[in-house]
């Protein structure tokens, strides 16, 4: 049953209303062919992904808001970017109804995932939470209509990448300013924790080298810069899992770019990077030597494999799941998972406090397999899958091109993420999420530019 409305819900009612379904509307209209405002307002929807200027914020409002509830969705929230995502739909659906797709490629497939995932409300024992998360997910989806529908030519992908660019330029500024002003050993930047910063750094991070080792164009070297913030970042943050991760990630951009072909920019930027990588290393040796080797790194392991318990007996009570955001709910009392987590604490002799919320899965799969049950697993391998492989697809049809790095980083970046979400759920996180859907869109606009340039092509070949 939902919960009904607050006196505050209604106040942020009268400012939500408005401002999404009149003003981000009403903007559409005036942002009409005018093509340097809306680089303007796209620029800002990517630098919101953030979402914090000196410190983690909050950048919307939030109805029904459950602040101190540790699932992944704490109320219906809506950031202040999917309004002007939804300014620039109007837009381009204004300016080209017939060119503008209000279901590119994928679009189906994730609004699949979240139908199935739905499914879970019939054993959800607080159906709200389930509510709660399918909003989330699915009116995000602006991000990637509007981004697909906005990104139409390589200048419009490259001006994606230099405002990324500078939304990490402004990150690193942010971590610096922690880790040597504030002397935070693990630095979050304007993310709420460091593991979503770290894996958000590598997720745009590969995209960022790969295009920069490619084809020379204007202001790849700024691009580049914008790797060497991700690294610097990432090592601000002292990730185990994002540290092996972004190493891994560069190694493999590295390696199959020579591979793909062998430049005299990529030979000499892959020594760089090597002798400037070999002497941050050095310099940071002993702090990442001495994070690797925390005393909570054991007890921590144990923990993660005690929820994954938890998981694995929810889903085989509930086939499909306890519900969509419902597992922080159903791991504590009165309901008998809890038990799981308090035989662990019994066993290392230590007090069971049941007047405390339990911990929940860090895993992003055994979080699906708890919540959504198998079909929901199901449907995200298959989503992530068709994504992967049309950026595989889309490397191999492309020639040595911009495109055919860009889809290279943008699958490299993407598995790298899809590996650590073994041990962290990100994905469901807001900011993570976003980056994620803006790239997913870039992805179906990759799709349809390689569909018609096969058409082109056998046009050609016929003719």
């Amino acid at each position: 049953m939902l919960a009904p409305l607050t006196t505050v819900d209604f106040i942020k009612l009268a400012i939500v209303a408005p401002l999404f379904f009149m003003l981000a509307p009403a903007t559409g209209f005036f942002l009409k062919d005018r093509l340097a405002w809306q680089r303007g307002v796209f620029a800002a929807m990517c630098f919101m992904t953030i979402n914090g200027l000196l410190a983690a914020g909050n950048w919307g409002l939030t109805l029904d808001s459950i602040e101190t509830y540790r699932g992944h969705t704490k109320g219906y929230h809506f950031f202040f970017n999917e309004a002007l995502a939804i300014a620039l739909i109007v837009a381009k659906w204004r300016e080209d109804k017939k060119s503008f797709r209000w279901l590119p490629p994928g679009i189906g497939w994730y609004f699949l995932y979240c139908g199935i995932s739905l499914l879970s409300l019939e054993n959800a024992p607080d159906k709200n939470l389930v509510f709660m998360a399918a909003h989330k997910q699915i009116f995000a989806t602006v991000l990637m209509l509007a981004t697909f529908n906005t990104l139409r030519t390589e200048d419009d992908l490259k001006f994606f990448l230099r405002v990324m660019t500078g939304a990490m330029a402004w990150e690193l500024f942010v971590c610096l300013k922690m880790k040597y002003l504030q002397h935070m050993y693990q630095v979050h930047g304007t993310f709420e924790h460091q593991n979503p910063l770290a894996m958000y750094s590598i997720l745009i991070g590969m995209v960022f080298l790969a295009t920069a080792l490619g084809p020379p164009f204007k202001r790849a070297n700024w691009i580049l810069f914008g790797f060497l913030a991700c690294a610097a970042i990432v090592e601000c943050t002292l990730s185990r899992g994002a540290l092996v991760m972004f190493g891994l990630g560069t190694i493999a951009v590295t390696g199959l770019s020579l591979m793909e072909k062998v430049t005299s920019r990529r030979v000499l930027l892959t020594a760089t990077m090597s002798v400037v990588g070999a002497l941050g290393l050095v310099l940071a040796l002993d702090t990442i030597i001495s994070r690797f080797h925390d005393k909570g790194n054991a007890s921590s392991g144990e923990l993660r494999e005690v929820m994954k318990d938890a998981c694995r007996a929810m889903v085989h009570d509930h086939s499909l799941g306890v519900g969509w955001n419902n597992y922080a709910l159903v791991v504590n009392p009165p309901y008998p998972y809890a038990e799981i987590y308090y035989d662990w604490v019994r066993s290392r002799n230590m007090q069971v406090r049941p007047d405390q919320a339990n911990p929940v899965v860090e895993s992003h799969y055994y979080l699906l397999l708890a919540e959504n049950g198998y079909v929901g697993l199901i449907a995200w391998l298959v989503l992530i899958s068709i994504g992967l492989w049309r950026n595989v697809r889309a490397f191999f049809f492309f020639g040595h091109s911009f495109l055919r790095c860009l889809s290279l980083g943008i699958f490299m970046g993407c598995l790298l993420n899809y590996v650590q979400s073994t041990l962290e759920r990100v994905l469901v996180q807001p900011r993570n999420l976003m980056l994620w859907l803006i790239l997913f869109g870039i992805t179906a606009r990759l799709e349809v530019m390689r569909r018609e340039a096969k058409k082109q092509k056998l046009a050609a070949k016929n003719s």
